[in-house]
């Protein structure tokens, strides 16, 4: 359990919790490249993830504030406090952590990533939300969570061009993600191309 996935039209922005095993990795090596606890916050932080896979939310936060008093210099307690945030759908509180992960390791791309996917929940901040994908891209060309919420930003903004070049990109290298053509799909649907629409939601069936 890792990521949220933003979904928005022309009419509304919100947050969706909905397959958040999809997007991200479930391990914290992937988010923090060297992870070192001290005064044994490991123990907490492991108990924090187990919770949060548990769907048991407060708990997991109570868990991982504890890890994060016994080391809190360590990036990925703090972008798991800002996770468990995202998942109660407290925005806020939820960039303040992913911030402070970022202030502690700078290359964290997820966490910025996940900045932008909180900022998505106010549609009046989607342009400091493309932002945050575009940073999380300069330092990881390859993360497809960042270039996917990219897309689609600029499909909602009217920028076709652009958002098919995003996605061009997404399917050199996951082609056979079905996500991605569906959520293609719904955009050119959307957009009244209802022929190349029936042809993504074909290749998500695939």
């Amino acid at each position: 359990v890792a990521g949220g996935i933003a979904y928005y039209s022309r009419n509304r922005i919100e947050v969706s919790f909905a397959s958040v095993g999809n997007t991200d990795s479930t391990t914290e090596d992937a988010v923090s490249r060297k992870v070192v606890f001290a005064n044994g916050a490991e123990t907490p932080f492991r108990e924090g993830r187990k919770l949060v896979n548990e769907k048991k939310l407060d708990e997991a936060l109570t868990a991982f504030q504890q890890a994060a008093k016994l080391s809190p210099d360590t990036a990925v307690i703090h972008y798991w406090i800002g996770m468990t945030y995202f998942y109660k759908r407290e925005a806020e509180k939820a960039i303040a952590q992913f911030m402070k992960a970022l202030e502690l390791e700078p290359e964290n791309y997820r966490a910025s990533t996940m900045i932008g996917r909180s900022l998505l929940s106010d549609r009046s901040k989607i342009d400091q939300a493309a932002d945050y994908f575009m940073k999380a891209l300069s330092i990881n060309p390859e993360y497809i969570d960042a270039r996917f919420e990219l897309a689609r930003i600029f499909a909602f903004k009217g920028d076709m061009k652009r958002s098919m070049a995003e996605f061009a990109i997404i399917f050199r290298t996951e082609s056979k993600y079905a996500m991605y053509h569906y959520e293609l799909g719904k955009i050119l649907e959307s957009r009244k191309a209802v022929d190349q629409a029936k042809k993504e939601y074909q290749r998500a069936l695939m």
